[in-house]
């Protein structure tokens, strides 16, 4: 019986010099893949080519419709690929195309005009050699001199190799590419945590040296001139207390920032603290500021959360004290809770009629140091967004749209039976 030998198309090697001849080969080899193409593209105006005369178009076309494996390196010119504006946009969503892999890599040197060649490989079989005589040119056929067609396998895989190794130098490439860009964002973030570090010890020590300075100044005045004893210690007091807001929200940053913020998590009923809160500030305003300031708030119903009780108080006490801050004597601070039965969530807004959100804060008004006013440390907000983030619910914040005024809303889960 005669040994069955496979089939081996016999070499076949042309050079062509009609530019259409050209483009006629090139666009067939490319159609008749079976399983695989390799394709060098050499420069960004090579690249643009390819696009615009639908070269690119018709290697999607392989890969999406005939499954054909194709590999692309195009040059790395960030200049003028990346930050272009046109057709080079393409090869930035071929990765969505299934069976097409783009790799970048940069030439060897920047001088163009010394790079002329465009390499095809099919199937591993036959080889395609296009060579430019004119680079600066927009389109294929105005572009090319001649070009070099091999039906060779010797041939094909050497360049084959060649591809090969270029294809995994495009690898490392992307992969120091990517590493750099880690590093770059690594070492932003570095100096962005020194920075708020710097300004955190700055603003901190400012604003704890004040009421302690006021602190031993009267405690100096209430020694030398004990008859005024009641005005110096409700100074001391009040100082005091002050300072030990600063200490306690500074304490909560750390907790944040180390993320050993804990939970203390009961039933609690929304309205009955947003109660107890207005209550207390109320209290608090018209003794120290003698401010009147009406609270609009009329729960209608129970809405029970499990929550941290006494964090969901140092959220709803900070925005609704904030909201009496910017709110002028006469105008109406509007409250009200309800529940979300579609989503299980228990929604709170507080709206205020007073001088609205600084639209330059506004975008960043949850980060640290971020107020406009020249009393607040800017943590305030920080904190109770952390807070109700680490409930699992959300907070946001937006100026009414009158113009008069602004409305935060608080949004937790609803406690499961």
């Amino acid at each position: 019986m005669e040994e069955q030998r496979e089939q081996v198309d016999p070499e076949e090697n042309m050079t062509l010099s009609n530019p259409i001849e050209i483009r006629r080969k090139y666009l067939d080899l490319i159609n008749s893949a079976k399983s695989e193409i390799s394709l060098i593209i050499a420069t960004p105006n090579a690249l643009r080519r390819n696009l615009t005369g639908g070269i690119i178009n018709t290697l999607r076309k392989a890969a999406q419709e005939k499954n054909i494996q194709v590999k692309l390196v195009i040059p790395a010119y960030e200049d003028q690929i990346y930050n272009a504006a046109d057709t080079f946009e393409q090869t930035g969503r071929m990765h969505e195309v299934p069976n097409f892999q783009v790799k970048t890599i940069p030439p060897m040197t920047r001088r163009t005009q010394k790079i002329k060649s465009t390499f095809l490989v099919v199937d591993r079989k036959k080889s395609f050699i296009i060579d430019v005589r004119d680079d600066t040119k927009q389109n294929l056929i105005e572009a090319v001199g001649y070009a070099s067609y091999y039906n060779s396998l010797t041939r094909a895989e050497s360049y084959s190799y060649i591809f090969e190794t270029i294809w995994r130098q495009a690898d490392l490439y992307e992969s120091l590419a990517r590493a750099n860009k880690d590093l770059k964002q690594a070492y932003d973030k570095l100096e962005l945590h020194d920075s708020m570090e710097k300004e955190f010890i700055n603003l901190a020590a400012h604003e704890l040296r004040t009421p302690a300075q006021a602190i031993i100044g009267y405690a100096e005045m209430l020694r030398h001139f004990p008859n005024r004893r009641e005005n110096y210690e409700a100074a001391i007091l009040r100082n005091a207390e002050r300072l030990y807001g600063l200490v306690t929200k500074m304490l909560d940053v750390a907790r944040i920032e180390s993320q050993t913020l804990k939970l203390d998590k009961t039933a609690v009923d929304v309205n009955e603290e947003i109660a107890n809160v207005i209550k207390d500030l109320v209290a608090q305003t018209s003794m120290e500021s003698r401010k009147q300031i009406p609270i609009v708030f009329d729960p209608m119903e129970k809405i029970m959360i499990f929550a941290d009780k006494a964090r969901v108080l140092q959220v709803f006490a900070n925005l609704i004290n904030n909201a009496m801050t910017f709110t002028q004597n006469g105008n109406i601070i509007n409250i009200k809770a309800m529940k979300n039965v579609n989503t299980d969530e228990a929604i709170v807004t507080i709206t205020d009629r007073g001088t609205g959100l600084d639209p330059k804060i506004l975008p960043h008004i949850f980060s640290k140091f971020k107020t406009s006013s020249d009393k607040g440390t800017g943590l305030g907000l920080y904190i109770s967004k952390n807070i109700i983030e680490a409930h699992g619910g959300r907070i946001d914040a937006q100026n009414n749209t009158d113009g008069k005024g602004a409305t935060f809303t608080v949004t937790l889960p609803i406690a499961t039976s």
